[in-house]
Formats: C-alpha cells, structure tokens, sequence
C-alpha cells in the first residue's frame, strides 16, 4: 500500500465517477458517494484542501433509450434525472462536492483528444467509429492485474470493425436522426471512457491525486482512462491513488435497477434519517461489499442513538464547579481517542474501527456528567469540540 505523503495544507484534487442520470439513484449509488463523501471530510479534517470534482453523464446510451421510452429529449431526461440526484446528495449531507460537471458540455475537449489519439497512433477510424488501439498501450489490464490472456477473454463492445477485440470506442457514429453531435469522423456520439477523461483532464490537470469509483469501474473503464489519459500526456501515472468502493447487494444480489431491486435514496429516506444511513455505511470499510438489510439499518439506528444519546448528555451537562483534576483527565482520555481516530481512518480509511471508537468515547464522556465526576468548562469544551469534529468526519450529528 503507497503512503498518501502530500504535506499537510497542500490541495488534493480528487475526481469521483458520477452517475449516468436517466432514473432516480439507488442505496448502491448512495454507498459510493457517501464512502467518498467521508474520504474528504477527513482529508480536511486532517488540514488538506479537498479540490472535489464528480462528472454527471448525460451522454449514453441507455439515457438516449429512456428517452425513446419516455418520448422525450435525451438532455431535456437528463436535466431531470440530474436534479434528483444534486437533491438526494443535498439530502444525504454530501456537500463536500466542489463542482459537477456535465458530459455534454465537453464534447469539443472529446473531440480534440479522439484527434490526439490519432494523430499519436494510439486511434483508429472504421466504419463504424474511432477506437483505442489497446496493443498500443502496454500497460492496459495493469490496474485490475488482468494478464493479456484474460483480457482477450473481455469483449468490451461487440463490434466487428474493430482490429482487436479489446479495443474501445472514442467516438461512435450514428444516423443524424439519432442524438449526437457533428465531428471530423463524421455525425455520432462520444465513448463513455473519454467523458470523463475529458472532464478531470480539463479541470485537474495531466495528473492528479484520487480518483474514485465503485469497484465495477475498475474495468473496463478505468483502466481505458488511465491509457487515454497517459497516452494523451506522456506522463504516469496519471492518478496516483485508485480507490474503489465494494458493491452494495440485496439478498446476496447486486442491486441494480435491471434486476428489479434497487432502493431508491429517496425512498430509503423516508424510513431513516440520512444519519442513520451515514452511520450505517460507516459501519462498514469502503472497499468492502454491503450486504443491505432493514435489520441491519435498524441496529444502525439503534448505534446512532445510543452514540447521540451518550454525547448530547455530555453537552447539556453545565460545568460551573467542575474540578481541573478531572478535566486534565477528559483531556488525556480525548486526546488518546483522538490519536486512535486518526490511526484508524489514516489506515485506508477503516471507518469502522474510527466508528468504534467514536462510539467509546460517547459513553466515556456521558460518565463525566455523574456525581463528583464534574469537569472545569473549558476542558468540557475542547472535548466537545474534538468529538463533533470526529463526528463530523461521518456526518453523523444533526
């Protein structure tokens, strides 16, 4: 595992795969971005400026076959779908988020990359569109340590133009009837992959710190980023930290809109506060699977409010006549737990661990509102401070 060894107060710039906005979002959409979500907080709890950026993908296909279903405009859908998801990230408490930028609002970066690529021998045109040379980028498969044998076993889009198999699409052509956008390769829509390259390389630079996304990301699309974008730049690595989210599944399923069992954010709102499901995916290691259950998110509940219960009799605990004595031993035992924190979330963000320990602490600190247990109010505060600060990492005070 590579030490994050940016000094302290430096800008990280971190980039999050967002959603392809042609429906509502579900809980598994909710278990990426609320992992990334604490991710920042802590990055600038620990005293990093957090340059956030996570694209919005309105260019797709399956956002142009809602449209066909729903008899509308593909972004005249998409501004739509996008509006529910900036209010169910409002609503979850994620606003750590710096910008969202839209795939459609790149198409003219798209286009001057498809040309790079060509003009580096990296691309080629067909009938049927430009694609990405594969063999021409030796490192392709490094990111999922996927070997060349498996990776002839990957068909990434059926196409019978193409010169290899692996090979994946820049730019796809299609009738002018069709949604799309004039290019030098004639009339078509961008590859999914260079969305987003386009839009962190404009924004982030040739290089930058983090990129993030849910672990099924990993390939194909990550790995065709990181060969676009290196390629692009002649400069590696183009992230220097991939992080990937397990996958949230119901009943031993992925959940997933095509397989019928998608919770929808907006839905599961309305049976828990958004604390509750923050503290529940705490709960839980960001690159581990969840396995999403109503017992599960009611043992959350219950987590929460013993947690919140414990701290908010602390608060509302007046020290007037506390004893110094005892307050050099609240700072002892806050400092020490705050050690613990920070050991914990800086080993590859072990939210539960922190969790634990957070929760610890909570009814430690209700013990020092019994009798004669009484502290001087400004040890009170500084240990009122520290632990809404921890808190705040996971969002889970009101």
């Amino acid at each position: 595992m590579e030490p994050f060894d940016l000094v302290y107060g430096q800008t990280v710039k971190m980039f999050v795969c967002g959603p392809t906005v042609y429906d509502y979002l579900h809980l598994g959409h909710a278990r990426t971005y609320l992992a990334f979500d604490m991710i920042a907080r802590y990055l600038t709890y620990l005293g990093y400026k957090v340059r956030y950026l996570m694209n919005i993908t309105d260019v797709a296909e399956r956002l142009v076959q809602r449209a066909i279903e729903l008899g509308k405009e593909p972004l005249e859908v998409a501004k739509e779908y996008e509006g529910a998801f900036l209010d169910d990230m409002q609503a979850l408490g994620i606003v750590n988020v710096e910008r969202y930028e839209r795939a459609s609002d790149y198409i003219p970066q798209m286009i001057s990359q498809v040309k790079r690529l060509i003009d580096k021998g990296a691309a080629y045109e067909t009938e049927t569109g430009v694609y990405f040379e594969v063999d021409k980028f030796p490192k392709f498969g490094q990111l999922s340590n996927l070997s060349a044998e498996e990776l002839g076993l990957r068909r990434l889009e059926l196409c019978s133009s193409k010169r290899n198999v692996e090979d994946f699409s820049l730019w796809r052509k299609h009738e002018k009837t069709s949604f799309g956008w004039d290019s030098p390769w004639g009339y078509g829509r961008p590859g999914w992959h260079l969305e987003d390259t386009a839009i962190s390389m404009t924004n982030l630079g040739e290089t930058y710190d983090v990129h993030g996304g849910a672990s099924e990301l990993m390939f194909p699309h990550h790995e065709a980023e990181i060969a676009q974008a290196e390629t692009l730049s002649g400069k590696a690595p183009f992230v220097r930290f991939w992080l990937h989210t397990g996958l949230l599944s119901v009943r031993g399923r992925k959940m997933s809109k095509s397989l019928g069992n998608a919770i929808r954010i907006r839905d599961a709102l309305k049976d828990y506060t958004a604390q509750e499901l923050r503290y529940y995916f705490a709960s839980h290691q960001y690159r581990q699977p969840v396995v999403i259950s109503d017992a599960g998110l009611r043992q959350a509940r219950h987590g929460l409010n013993a947690l919140t219960k414990n701290f908010n009799a602390f608060a509302a605990n007046v020290a007037s006549n506390g004893s110094l004595k005892n307050g050099k031993k609240l700072i002892t035992l806050t400092e020490r737990t705050e050690e613990k924190f920070r050991r914990c979330m800086s080993n590859d963000f072990n939210t539960p661990k922190a969790l634990v320990i957070l929760v610890d602490l909570s009814r430690r600190l209700r013990g020092f509102t019994k009798p004669g247990l009484g502290v001087d109010r400004e040890s009170k505060q500084k240990a009122e401070i520290a632990f809404r600060k921890m808190a705040g990492v996971f969002g889970i005070l009101s």
